[in-house]
């Protein structure tokens, strides 16, 4: 045996044409009559081992983490799918839980860059156990080629952002997009207003959901009759679904002769009056950010016993791959809370000068000083998750006997595909890490964040657009991510708000806007809208 340090070997464990095994260890010396090839120069500490029946390496800790993922594999005439299956080995003095941790940043390395055939699948791992995680002592790889009947379903990747610009709509670009006249194109509104499908107000037209308006009202003016309770919309399948859970449903139609208009939906949740609106447009352009801060601004100003606020509609979840206590997963709801913070807001990177490589996020950072709603949901248990449930199913009975544009109820649960970027627009699909333990859909408590459009900063690609994510999502603790609503919060928080929160029914693993997240839009809007209603109906009397 001869001595030598820092060693990551290789061991075959097995080889065929569609089943493989490799077991990558560490060492303290090398031992002559197993040995393939002694890596050099760069590669200097990797080992290569013959082919070998003996699996090395004996652990006292029986704490192991597995994870696998599925790929395609070409060789330019057919294609075929192998799953590979890692099992992480953890040193003696960690827990799983940290272990849990230190396999989920070693995942996320792996994956940035994809590497696209074995060699370079195995070198990476190699040089990732020579050059840190110490933690891990050993790690077997399984490559197996599926049967057809066991194919995974693995998504194209199409993850392009949809334009959230919901302009009132002017005859001009009616005119434009019809190719006909300013004559004609009133006729057809005109139409619109007959049928009740839209309405003229001065020199707007508004569609008319007839669905949720029992009746047309003015403004409130008894104490009694004010709101304490405030709901914020972007998407209209948002506020359909919220207003759906509204009772004694009335509506309140506010413009000014400059422009500015402002729909409102009042009602009852439980012993609160509550209203409802819907923002125009959200996102980082100068027009979203202004008018998204102003509509929650008048909201504030015209509704002024407002105690708690609502931000309530879709996102995307940050996935945890090796933990489910914190993997969300499409249907479930993720309820901003100070953990460590409510919401965070990067509106810009940190570009080195010298170097211009990035070096991390300028942030904004927002918390509620009033707990009330976080209370609530950490001591609900059992209890709420059921009233939940039950209240989801009235939603969507309301909302199916509305028969409207969406269809709001669940998706096939195989439709819920961990599908990770990993470069040239493909992916490999992860498993969820509650696979075998999940009950339902859940509810998680945590950081809710977003970040602005960094195109002029990364490539235009979602490999390098998720990778900053990533970055921002880890470093912050983000457990959800949506379009940017810091412009909202900053209202409510000068509106002197002290009850506020985000509520995100998970469309898909992003930030609840790509094209992937158009099948889950409609039933996870209506999950967070009944987890609303359930909160409000606990909220202590006004």
């Amino acid at each position: 045996m001869v001595a030598y340090s820092s060693l990551v070997m290789l061991t075959p464990i097995k080889q065929s044409p569609r089943h493989n095994v490799v077991v990558i260890h560490r060492e303290q010396g090398l031992d002559g009559d197993k040995l393939l090839h002694v890596a050099g120069g760069p590669h200097t500490g990797l080992i290569v081992n013959k082919l070998s029946t003996h699996i090395p390496g004996e652990f006292r800790n029986n704490s192991n983490v597995e994870l696998s993922f599925s790929v395609w594999l070409s060789d330019g005439r057919e294609r075929k799918q192998e799953r590979r299956t890692m099992t992480f080995f953890l040193g003696d003095d960690v827990d799983l839980q940290e272990g849990r941790s230190v396999v989920h940043s070693f995942f996320k390395q792996l994956m940035t860059g994809f590497p696209k055939d074995y060699v370079s699948f195995m070198m990476r791992v190699l040089k990732m156990m020579q050059h840190g995680f110490p933690k891990i002592q050993r790690i077997d790889i399984d490559f197996n080629l599926v049967n057809e009947e066991e194919l995974v379903a693995i998504p194209m990747l199409h993850n392009t952002i949809r334009d959230l610009k919901l302009r009132r709509s002017q005859l001009a670009i009616f005119k434009k997009a019809l190719r006909t006249t300013n004559d004609e194109v009133e006729r057809y509104l005109n139409e619109l207003e007959a049928l009740g499908i839209a309405r003229r107000v001065e020199e707007e037209w508004l569609r008319v959901d007839t669905r949720n308006v029992d009746a047309i009202a003015r403004t409130p003016h008894g104490p009694t009759d004010q709101p304490t309770v405030a709901i914020i919309t972007c998407l209209f399948v948002e506020k359909q679904a919220v207003d759906s859970l509204i009772e004694d449903r009335s509506m309140v139609h506010r413009y000014k002769s400059g422009g500015d208009s402002n729909i409102y939906t009042l009602g009852r949740i439980g012993q609160h009056r509550v209203v409802a609106t819907k923002l125009a447009s959200i996102g980082d352009s100068r027009e979203a950010i202004t008018s998204a801060g102003s509509i929650t601004t008048r909201l504030l100003g015209n509704f002024q016993n407002i105690e708690h606020v609502f931000v309530v509609g879709i996102g995307g979840a940050v996935p945890h791959f090796t933990d489910a206590k914190r993997h969300a997963r499409l249907g479930d709801v993720v309820i901003s809370a100070s953990k460590p913070d409510a919401y965070i807001y990067a509106p810009d990177l940190m570009i080195d000068r010298k170097t211009e490589a990035f070096s991390g996020f300028f942030v904004r950072k927002w918390n509620p000083t009033n707990h009330v709603i976080e209370r609530i949901i950490a001591d609900g248990g059992d209890e709420l998750i059921a009233k939940w449930n039950e209240t989801t199913n009235e939603a969507l009975r309301r909302l199916s006997e509305a028969s409207g544009d969406f269809d709001f109820t669940m998706p096939a649960p195989e439709t819920d595909v961990l599908a990770l970027p990993v470069g040239g627009g493909n992916v490999v699909v992860v498993p969820h890490p509650n696979q075998g333990t999940r009950k339902g859909p859940e509810v998680h408590l945590g950081t809710v964040g977003a970040l602005a459009n960094f195109k002029r900063h990364v490539e235009e690609n979602e490999e390098s657009i998720g990778a900053l994510r990533a970055k921002f999502a880890e470093e912050f603790e983000v457990r959800c991510i949506d379009a940017g609503f810091d412009s909202v919060i900053a209202a409510i928080n000068g509106s002197r708000i002290d009850s506020w929160a985000l509520m995100r029914g998970v469309a898909d693993y992003q930030h609840g806007l790509s094209r992937a997240s158009r099948l889950w839009q409609a039933h996870s809007a209506a999950r967070a809208a009944a987890m609303l209603r359930v909160i409000v109906e606990r909220l202590p009397p006004p």
